[in-house]
């Protein structure tokens, strides 16, 4: 704690970009690119599995929909729909994931 005391009350960002240049990198900073790869393509295959899963639940929901009408009170309905259209919205959020122009 004594350190602290020490501290400057203000730093320029020039001196700053300087002292993190010319600092030693932490051990645990470095990522194992092996393990990285591994683990974004686990990533990618678990997002395809979703998006196949929640393709055929929406359609599902869309053929099963005038069956439910007929049997579920209408906040059930409500839920339903609200269900439908977050997994809907889930579904653009990963299109523009999938297509980002800033993908290399």
């Amino acid at each position: 704690m004594k350190d602290s005391n020490n501290l400057p009350k203000s730093i320029s960002h020039k001196k700053l970009s300087y002292l993190l240049s010319q600092a030693p990198k932490d051990k645990f900073s470095y990522i194992d690119s092996e393990h990285d790869q591994t683990k974004s393509e686990e990533l990618y295959e678990i997002i395809d599995n979703w998006e196949s899963s929640t393709r055929n639940l929406i359609e599902q929901i869309c053929k099963e929909k005038k069956k439910f009408h007929k049997n579920k009170s209408s906040n059930a309905l409500i839920a339903l729909g609200a269900m439908e259209a977050h997994l809907n919205m889930a579904m653009h959020a990963l299109n523009s994931f999938k297509h980002d122009p800033n993908d290399s």
